[in-house]
């Protein structure tokens, strides 16, 4: 491996999730511990699908408790949190900035002069907005039309602002629409989630405006891969998109699963929102350059992947409550 532009592999092999009990974080701790990292999982709530191994502080980013200042020390910080998801709703706003962004801002601003690295995961699918580019590179245009895209993008600029204030190393990961094992709909979490729970249990499937908007969707071990990657390889200050490079309409994925889970779908159209962008598809060859990245799996073998997850799942309910054992 070859690293990019005079970048250095960072040799820390401690690390701290923030809002580690969420769909990714789930995920990139179970991907950290098995990489041997010495790991702490921040969140409001434990998650029982954390490794046995992992230490936990509990509590809230707006008033981070002394234990987690003390564990970022030396440590790659995974900034995973996000208290909202995109919606042409401007009343969430205030929520969103005093959540996300006041309580990123004061964490920097509390750990300026900490010896730890920054991976903050913003949004590809958002913070460029509205775009006839058939590929979205990072140098890209970015103006985009919801109050969560909005706020993503100002946390990049405050983590630009104190690397040039404070020399703090971050990376900043512009993840498309990850998928995947432990994503729930019930959340509000992912389309794909939403279809296999929507088409498997013979409900309506509702498409915003005609079902061509195009989006890029990543399995979350492809994610989990890069993100631990520009932990490691990542140019400091840099941005990096982090996708599948391929993009596929609303209702041609309707279809896939609906294949997938041998059960015709029941598509309803409503009128197109105004947050909706017509089309995101991520340009990946900056990470691929410098870092060697790229996804490892199609976004079949993707949704293969997550059905095989998912039946597992219903087969572990069922034994649960039948008082068996399942490992």
């Amino acid at each position: 491996m070859t690293y990019g532009q005079g970048s250095q592999p960072n040799l820390r092999k401690k690390a701290v999730i923030l809002g580690a009990s969420g769909f990714i974080g789930i995920n990139l701790a179970r991907k950290l511990v098995e990489e041997g990292f010495e790991l702490t999982c921040f969140a409001h709530k434990a998650s029982e699908h954390w490794p046995t191994s992992v230490r936990v502080i509990l509590g809230d980013l707006v008033a981070p408790p002394r234990q987690l200042l003390e564990a970022m020390e030396g440590a790659i910080v995974f900034h995973l949190v996000s208290s909202t998801r995109p919606t042409a709703k401007t009343e969430v706003a205030v929520a969103e900035i005093a959540t996300n962004l006041m309580a990123t801002v004061g964490l920097l601003e509390t750990t300026q002069d900490a010896d730890c690295r920054w991976v903050f995961s913003s949004s590809g699918g958002t913070v460029y907005g509205q775009t006839d580019a058939a590929l979205i590179s990072e140098e890209h245009t970015n103006l985009p039309i919801s109050s969560y895209g909005t706020v993503k993008l100002a946390i990049e600029r405050y983590f630009s602002l104190y690397r040039t204030l404070h020399g703090t190393d971050f990376v900043v990961a512009r993840i498309s629409n990850p998928f995947g094992p432990f994503q729930s709909a019930a959340k509000g979490q992912g389309l794909i989630a939403a279809l296999f729970e929507r088409i498997g249990d013979g409900a309506p499937v509702e498409i915003w405006g005609d079902g061509k908007n195009v989006r890029d969707f990543v399995y979350i071990d492809d994610v989990t891969d890069a993100l631990t990657l520009l932990g490691e390889r990542g140019r400091p200050g840099e941005v990096y998109n982090v996708g599948s490079g391929v993009g596929t309409s609303v209702i041609e994925l309707v279809a896939k699963i609906s294949t997938t889970l041998d059960t015709p779908s029941k598509v309803v159209y409503a009128p197109a929102r105004g947050v909706d962008v017509r089309r995101n598809v991520l340009d990946i060859g900056k990470i691929n350059r410098e870092l060697g990245w790229r996804p490892g799996h199609s976004l079949d073998e993707g949704i293969a992947l997550t059905h095989r997850w998912r039946q597992g799942q219903v087969v572990c309910v069922k034994f649960c409550k039948m008082g068996q054992p399942w490992s």
